[in-house]
């Protein structure tokens, strides 16, 4: 089981802040397209940093970093008010 978390107006876009996903592995961009398939929210690493248990994934392989049961994934936006 995978987790996402999707924060601020991403949660808000999806319907919802938090969901799993029931797989033994995936990708990040595997995840992105079946978050598009299911909502009317089009995910892209452009407009939002996404980490994988804390790590951005710029850091690790982009969209082909490799999630795994167990690992937390978070959505987060890269416009915030101050």
């Amino acid at each position: 089981m995978i987790k996402v978390k999707a924060h601020g107006h991403i949660g808000r876009a999806l319907g919802k802040e938090e969901f799993e996903i029931s797989r033994e592995e995936i990708r990040v961009k595997e995840i992105l397209e079946l978050v598009a398939s299911s909502s009317n929210f089009k995910p892209s690493p452009l407009t939002m940093l996404i980490t994988v248990n804390g790590v951005e994934i710029s850091a690790l392989d982009k969209e082909d970093t490799m999630v795994r049961s167990g690992d937390k994934v978070a959505f987060i936006p890269i416009t915030h008010g101050g």
